[in-house]
């Protein structure tokens, strides 16, 4: 057995010599009646003589020196693979179906059809079972435990910062791929960052809240970097409105913008602003209802500036109707005082913040906007106990020109 053994672990010829290993191990079967994975555990924690002896002579003719069975397996097999993956792709980051390929000389032969991708996870779900010296030696090649921190914190925020330093916002288009834009190049950019999916990863933020935790553990930072969750929200705010009524300030009422206007690139106009199609996109909001619920919410500053669109439409669907069924269950009754605001809270629906919803109760000239709808959903209306009259069939236009149906429910 010894001989045969020694044959084998001397030689450096074809893959037809692991013959010889089956050879010696199916002898040493016979002659001690266990494997020698069997051997090697036992004899580690056994002194008897005899096991020594073979040992010793194992030792002698060049077996590996194995003391613990499945510390040299880890070592010889599986660490070795993730070291070798992290040198040939620069990462840890296994992709769950990736198998060691066979034949490929670059892997050591060990470690041939190894499912990596599978281990890498199981290693993952297994952590607090693992073994001191696995833990060890998987933190030292810098083994990614939890995949969606290393997306997070070592690709997407430093791939953010960057897009920041070189575009001056964060307003990221969905297929902006690192390294692929002609006006900066790759030079611009870490390696490490290139060929980042920015865009795709802005986009499932946003979508399908996507590293929820993550955005919440940083909601500062990314304020300060001027990204924000609702980009329809942020573009609105900081971009279109102020836009809008610089164009009122300049040149009067924003009921006709040119439709091929855009926006000078210069003072007083807000440099955020800049080159953006302003015509286009007041067009779109008219004949699309572009920004519906960002129109609901600034409707007074629209009427301010003369800015005709479906505004009337989005407040009473958004925040006019919501807010009126919010009342009757919060206070029970029909009876809204003129003073009456909105709070800023829960349970009211945030589009209805801040509405003068008393006024819009108390005082006729606030509620003409809002006749056709108010026609339109008169039974949803009566049915929560408003029963309201057209506008100045009975009262002047400064008092209540509708009557109520005033109940406590």
């Amino acid at each position: 057995m010894l001989v045969n053994l020694r044959r084998f672990l001397s030689s450096r010829r074809n893959l037809e010599n692991f013959a010889l290993l089956a050879s010696a191990l199916e002898a040493y079967y016979k002659q001690n009646g266990r494997e020698i994975r069997n051997f090697v555990v036992i004899s580690s924690i056994n002194n008897q003589p005899e096991l020594q002896q073979v040992r010793e002579q194992l030792d002698a003719v060049g077996f590996p020196q194995i003391r613990d069975w499945k510390r040299f397996q880890w070592e010889q097999i599986s660490l070795t693979a993730l070291i070798k993956y992290k040198e040939i792709e620069g990462d840890l980051l296994v992709p769950r179906k990736f198998v060691v390929p066979k034949e490929d000389e670059r892997w050591p032969r060990p470690t041939w059809g190894l499912k990596l991708g599978s281990y890498a996870n199981y290693l993952r779900q297994k952590r607090d079972h693992l073994i001191k010296y696995q833990i060890q030696n998987l933190d030292v090649i810098g083994f990614v435990w939890v995949v969606a921190d290393y997306n997070w914190d070592m690709v997407f925020m430093p791939a953010l910062r960057r897009y920041r330093e070189i575009y001056g916002h964060c307003d990221i288009p969905q297929n902006f791929v690192v390294g692929e834009d002609v006006k900066t190049g790759l030079d611009k950019w870490p390696k490490e960052l290139r060929g980042c999916r920015l865009g795709a990863t802005v986009n499932r933020i946003r979508a399908i809240s996507a590293y929820a935790k993550h955005v919440e553990r940083d909601r500062i930072e990314l304020e300060k970097l001027g990204f924000y969750l609702n980009s329809h929200n942020h573009k609105w705010a900081e971009t279109i409105l102020p836009a809008l009524e610089t164009y009122h300030r300049l040149y009067g009422a924003c009921k006709n913008i040119d439709p091929l206007f855009i926006v000078p690139e210069e003072k007083p106009w807000p440099s955020l602003a800049w080159g953006i199609r302003l015509g286009f996109i007041a067009q779109n909001i008219r004949n699309r209802g572009d920004f519906f619920l960002q129109i609901a919410q600034d409707f007074d500053k629209l009427e301010e500036i003369g800015f005709v669109s479906n505004t009337a439409a989005a407040k009473w669907e958004n925040a006019v109707m919501p807010a009126l069924n919010i009342y009757v269950l919060e206070y029970r009754n029909t009876t809204i005082p003129a003073h009456f605001v909105v709070p800023c809270k829960d349970p009211w629906p945030k589009e209805s913040h801040g509405l003068k919803l008393g006024e819009l109760a108390t005082i006729a000239a606030r509620r003409k906007r809002f006749a056709d709808f108010i026609e339109i959903d008169r039974m949803q209306l009566e049915a929560l106990g408003f029963f309201w009259s057209p506008v100045g069939h009975h009262e002047s236009s400064e008092n209540d020109g509708f009557y109520m149906y005033q109940s406590t429910l």
